[in-house]
């Protein structure tokens, strides 16, 4: 097992290599295997594929576009009184592989998913030469942490959700999946490969993209995959991916 998760990290590290490759050409086994089963099975619902429809037509959504997520919220919230590894990064980090990107592919219209309400203000500042795209309508301040939260240990979206009502569970589903559509159609990506959105972003685009490799830069950690185990990954220690 142990041979088979370091070879798994190896190969993960290959890839963050290749992302830059202009092909587009996947050479990573484990990756275009992964890609395939999970682009396979992704496969958003009609009522889902309307309000993604609707959203690209309310926020005026071109067809050629960067896409960006950034999620702070409990991910910066939770690891400092938690051990758990995630890396909180600053907007300004996600500013610079975002125009990094845009310099790179020429694309200047950028969709941002977010839990940080603040996000947005801060992007248009640090990159005036892009123009961003994001829906106002989201509840981020249902991800908001009270000084409850902290005293019950309430801090990971997933607790928030569980001790929610039914139509907030659904709703929150909904934007998560509206995004996640949205990311999977952009031309390159920005995130963290510590997040599963991330991730999912980069395996069901690049299968959408018929297995070519969709760009992306990961501000922490290669890609991985180890079934949702602890995987080693080389030079970034342990993570379950």
């Amino acid at each position: 097992q142990l041979q088979a998760e370091a070879a798994a990290a190896a190969a993960a590290a290959q890839l963050q290599a290749e992302a830059a490759d202009p092909t587009g050409e996947v050479r990573n086994a484990l990756f275009h295997h992964v890609s395939t089963l999970i682009g396979y099975v992704f496969e958003p619902s009609d009522r889902v594929l309307e309000l993604v429809a609707a959203a690209r037509e309310r926020i005026g959504l071109p067809e050629r576009y960067l896409g960006l997520h950034v999620r702070h919220g409990d991910f910066c919230i939770a690891h400092t009184v938690t051990t758990d590894r995630k890396l909180c990064f600053p907007v300004n980090k996600f500013a610079e592989a975002l125009l990094e990107l845009s310099r790179r592919y020429g694309v200047e219209d950028v969709y941002l998913a977010s839990d940080d309400k603040q996000a947005l203000d801060l992007l248009r500042v640090l990159c005036p030469g892009l123009r961003f795209f994001w829906r106002e309508e989201v509840d981020r301040d249902f991800l908001l942490a009270t000084e409850e939260d902290f005293e019950r240990e309430n801090l990971w979206v997933e607790q928030k959700l569980f001790k929610s009502s039914r139509e907030q569970r659904q709703r929150h589903l909904d934007d998560i999946m509206v995004d996640l559509v949205l990311l999977t159609g952009c031309h390159a990506f920005v995130g963290q490969f510590s997040s599963n959105i991330s991730r999912l972003v980069v395996e069901v685009g690049s299968y959408l993209r018929g297995g070519r490799l969709m760009p992306y830069i990961s501000l922490d950690i290669p890609w991985c995959w180890g079934g949702g185990r602890p995987t080693a990954i080389p030079g970034h220690g342990v993570w379950q991916c």
